[in-house]
Order: structure tokens, then sequence, then C-alpha cells
């Protein structure tokens, strides 16, 4: 499937300076400086209107994209480098879906409605969710969140979009898949639009965003072993994503509570290398965070979502001098200081990242509390547990006023600052616990941020801050987009060239296979274009039916020798018409070229 960014811009009909920008992106997280460039390429077109205030931009989390698109902090590599040319692409990306829901603003009305989805997902690390004081787990029946909020747009002409969220990791296309994917959310995403008449071509189309909250230890791998209810990690997802969309829809049609009263943000920066924490949050006296820090239970990763180094295993607590002198040898990373040794105790540390000037990573986080009339918005740059999720909306709620009838957490916003854990969690260091950067009283310092700002917000004051993020956008040259060797087809070959077809007729349930010879994919980055479509004739000449955005399609490249063949299948669906079909594959040569090739025609159900 297509990665998307889902952009909604929000105003008061009275004071249409009061806004807030909402962005949920199909990437498995968002670095700072992708908030940075978008915020300064919105107020070159638009002046100050927008701001890092008013803009919350958020990642779906979804395990199945390309990476390289953090602005790295060193030369060492550790977060797998940048790719320029990927980075603008995301940002253009983002940009051009805010710019569009700026374009698009209308007078309307918004609806909220809340239910649950109570079969889609289950506790990966429900050993440490025990850890929590019975008192507190006995206040609530299950172990995850099972919570859905709906938005529901609608302006003169009926409902334009919906915007919802739920907590549930995306990683139902598991460990081992190759295919980019926005997992069950971009699935649910493309049903309700597709279903609501989206063409991904009009300004007119229906925008469905089923953004994350809070899932940190809640997997769609029910299995527990890195699989779930379907027989595939394929049908996994798309379980999953109905599961959402069922309810989501559910929740969209009653929905009749109107969101009415002011926009309001306040948003902070917040330093959490030593971090002084209140005994109100702590419950153990003042305390404060650490220097960021990986432990040894990050690099046994999840063992529920698949993935981890077979020298590491979560749960583990101590120090071990022969994987320290490994983990030295192997990377070059230095040795851990005793002090963030003892502030990050029980976590044996991996890797320490927030020491040094500068740091590995930065220290600096973004929080922001947004009101939307009686809906509260929570953002921060984290995957929070259930049970974390649960005492930072308490430790909102309870600063305001009885307005206040909604909160929704959004993680995965405007940066990306690990795991956060309850204290009590943190303990047993499984996998959450070993990603959880500033060590055990980060889920304290997060409650107090945000209680903060909520207080702000109630008494409609300002905050006041000299914090400033540390940009580190140019220390990076970057790397060219890796397209492997100059493609070298077979003598009388030319680009596009289809292969002959296997079968010519097919018949309900079929899978068409065409194979192409093509170049790398990432010869030529482009978005908005694409590798495959799937026509069919009609009186009026060829119609495109679906492309490589559809859940029908998919694109796998092989190397064939010094070239490369892409084979497109297209899974027919139910309800697909009789008649003569073609697929036709797209791309570019290394040099820019763009080419495309057409297979045989084939017919699908009777003569």
């Amino acid at each position: 499937m297509r990665q998307r960014s889902r952009a909604f811009v929000i105003a008061e009909a009275d004071d249409p300076g009061a806004r807030l920008v909402y962005v949920s992106a199909e990437l498995g997280s968002i670095d700072h400086h992708i908030t940075l460039d978008v915020v300064e390429r919105l107020q070159k077109q638009f002046g100050k209107i927008y701001s890092l205030d008013n803009v919350i931009i958020t990642a779906t989390h979804t395990h199945s994209g390309p990476g390289g698109y953090w602005q790295s902090r060193t030369q060492t590599g550790l977060d797998g480098g940048l790719y320029p040319q990927h980075y603008e692409a995301i940002v253009s990306g983002i940009t051009a879906s805010v710019v569009k829901a700026h374009s698009d603003m209308q007078p309307g009305n918004i609806f909220i409605s809340t239910g649950r989805v109570t079969d889609a997902g289950v506790n990966r690390s429900a050993v440490a969710y025990l850890e929590n004081p019975a008192e507190e787990r006995a206040r609530y029946s299950e172990n995850t969140n099972t919570a859905m909020t709906v938005l529901k747009f609608v302006d003169f002409s009926g409902p334009i979009g919906m915007l919802s969220w739920y907590a549930l990791h995306p990683t139902a296309m598991n460990f081992y898949n190759l295919l980019i994917s926005g997992d069950h959310k971009g699935y649910a995403s493309l049903r309700m639009e597709q279903q609501h008449g989206a063409t991904y071509a009009s300004d007119e189309d229906f925008v469905a965003a089923f953004a994350q909250s809070d899932p940190g230890d809640v997997t769609p791998n029910t299995n527990l072993d890195n699989t779930g209810p379907g027989a595939t990690d394929v049908e996994t997802t798309r379980i999953m994503g109905e599961r959402q969309l069922e309810v989501a829809r559910q929740l969209f049609a009653a929905a009749s509570e109107e969101l009415s009263g002011p926009i309001a943000v306040r948003r902070v920066y917040v330093d959490f290398t030593r971090f002084p924490v209140q005994s109100r949050y702590t419950g153990a006296g003042q305390q404060y965070t650490c220097p960021s820090a990986y432990g040894y239970s990050f690099a046994g990763g999840s063992t529920e979502d698949g993935g981890g180094h077979f020298l590491f295993r979560e749960g583990m607590t101590e120090q071990r001098v022969w994987l320290d002198w490994l983990i030295r040898l192997v990377t070059g990373a230095p040795r851990w200081t005793e002090s963030v040794k003892a502030c990050q105790a029980p976590k044996p540390i991996l890797f320490e990242t927030g020491s040094g000037s500068p740091p590995l990573q930065s220290q600096i986080h973004s929080v922001t509390v947004a009101r939307i009339g009686q809906l509260v918005i929570l953002a921060l740059p984290v995957e929070v547990t259930t049970m974390a999720g649960r005492r930072l909306r308490d430790s909102v709620m309870d600063e305001l006023g009885d307005w206040a009838r909604h909160i929704e957490l959004a993680g995965y916003a405007n940066g990306y600052a690990g795991y956060v854990t309850t204290p009590q969690e943190y303990q047993l260091q499984q996998y959450e616990g070993g990603h959880t950067l500033h060590g055990q009283w980060s889920l304290p310092a997060y409650q107090q941020v945000a209680a903060g700002l909520a207080r702000a917000l109630e008494s409609n004051a300002g905050v006041g801050t000299e914090v400033r993020y540390d940009d580190w956008r140019g220390r990076s040259a970057g790397m060219p987009l890796p397209v492997g060797s100059e493609a070298s087809l077979p003598e009388g070959r030319d680009f596009g060239d289809a292969l002959p077809l296997e079968r010519t007729r097919y018949g309900k349930g079929d899978t068409v296979l065409t194979e192409f010879w093509s170049s790398n994919p990432t010869a030529h980055y482009t978005t908005g274009g694409n590798f495959m479509l799937v026509e069919r004739r009609t009186r009026s000449g060829w119609h495109v039916i679906a492309d490589d955005g559809d859940w029908s399609t998919r694109v796998r490249w092989r190397e064939e020798g010094d070239a490369y063949i892409a084979q497109l299948s297209w899974e027919i669906p139910g309800g697909t018409r009789a008649g003569d079909y073609r697929i036709t594959h797209l791309g570019f040569d290394r040099g820019g070229a763009p080419f495309s090739g057409t297979s045989g025609i084939f017919r699908y159900g009777k003569p």
C-alpha cells in the first residue's frame, strides 16, 4: 500500500487565527526535524498562523515503511543513516497535505463518538503490567486500552472526513515482511476512504485517518509468537484493520455530540537529561530523569512481535562484562558511565546515548496539550504502555474543569523518544523497559509536564521556558539512495518488456502474476506515481480499476543477473466484473528516464 499523510486543519469560526493542525502520517516515527521543516514551509506560505505551538504531526508507527529519514546527530550511522531524497519526500508530502487541508477550510461541524474495540490486540507484556499496584489494576477490567475515539467532520455537503484514535501496534505485517505497507491502520484508512469514493486524485476526496494512541504494550499478534489470528501476516493485517474499521463505521454513523467551544494549545520543550520530578508524581520524593540509554532488553526485541539479537533477551537486569566488551568491539560505542548506570538501574546499559557533547540523541522533547471544545489531546513523542497512558490521562484531567469531557493521548507526535513505562513495569526490564530511554522516572516526568500544560490551559496562562530544540539539520551529509548495480538487460530486451503470461483466463479467487524487465525501484524516487496499474477494457478504452496503492496488488523485485525483474500480482477481488484485463508496469531507469510496459490481455470470468 502507498504510505499517505492525512491532515486536518481546525479553526474557530469566530476566530480563524485560533487553529490546530493534526497530521497522521503512515511512518514508523516522526523525527522532530520533520516538524521543524514542515512548520517553516507553512510559514513561508501562510505567515505565523502556523507554528510549532499549533502543529501536531504524528506517526501511525507502521513497521513496514522505508527508514533513513532521521537527521543524524553523529557520523556513526547508528540510526541507519540519512537518505535526503526520502526525507525530502516525507517533508514535502506532509506539507502538501496540510496545504490542501488549509485550502479546503470551510464552515462545518465536528461530532465526537467513543466506543470500544475489544478483539483487536492483546498485552504483549502482561508480566510487567502485573507489577502495577493491585488496587490500580482493579480499576480496570482489561489490561489494554480498548477505547476508540472518532471525530466526524461534516460540512454543507455532508460527511467529508474522519479522525480516529485506537491503541494497537502496527506489527501485523511481521518482522520478516519486506513489502511497504501502512499495516492495519493503513488498511482501515484505505477501505473507509474508498467506501466514501476517494480516488486520491481529487481535492474533494474523503479523508479517513486511523491515528495512533498509546499502544506501547499492545500487539496485534494475538498468539504472542509473532503470529496473529490470520493464517499469514497479510491476513492478520486485514483482520485487525477490519475490526477497527467496523467499530469506526458504527461510531461515525452514530456520532451526535458536537464539539463546541474554543481551540487552545499549550506546548513546551523539555530537557530530559536530568529533569527534576516532584514527589507528587513519583511517590518517592524528588527524583530525576537520566541521560538517555538503551538497555540489553532493547536488543532482545519484543519476543511477541519478532526480532532481537540471540545474545539478548527480555528481562535482563544485570550488566555483563563480556557483553559490554563485545558491544564496544563490534560497534565502537564508548563504555557507559557509572552515574548513568546508577540512574538507569536496574537497566543494564547496551548503548549510552544521552551523555557527551553533543549527545548521540537529542535529550529535548516536545509535549503538547490541545483543546478542541470539550476534547483534550495530549501529544507525546513516545510509545506509552497501557497503564502509563491511564496515569497520564488522569494527570491532565485532574487539572481541567468540567468542560473537559474527553481526552485522547496521541503518541509518536512531533518527535520520537522511545518508550514510557510505569516505574513498576520498568523494574522487570521487558522490551518496553529496556527502551524507556530516560530511566524509571520518565513517566512521572511526563505526567508533571503534561499537568503543568493543562493548568496553563485551564487558567489561560502562558508557558515560559528557555529550552529550545537542538536543531541538527545539516550535520549529516546524507547518503545516495541504494540503487544497486547498473542494470544490464539481456540483448534485445528493454525496460518494461513483459514476460509471457502463464495463463490467459482466470476465475473467482485467482491471483494474476505478471513479470517485467525492470530496474531497482529506488533508482528515481518519486511520489504520486505508480509502479502498477490494473486496467479493464471498456467501450471507451482501457479504464484503471486498481494500482499499487490497493490492497489487492503487490509488486516485488528480484535481481536477475545484473538486471531486475518486477513481479506484479493482482488478487482478483470479489465482485470484479467479467471482462478483458491487462496489467501495466511503470518505472524509471537509473538515469531517471521513465519507462512502461503492458502485459498480454487476460480474461476474467465467463467468455
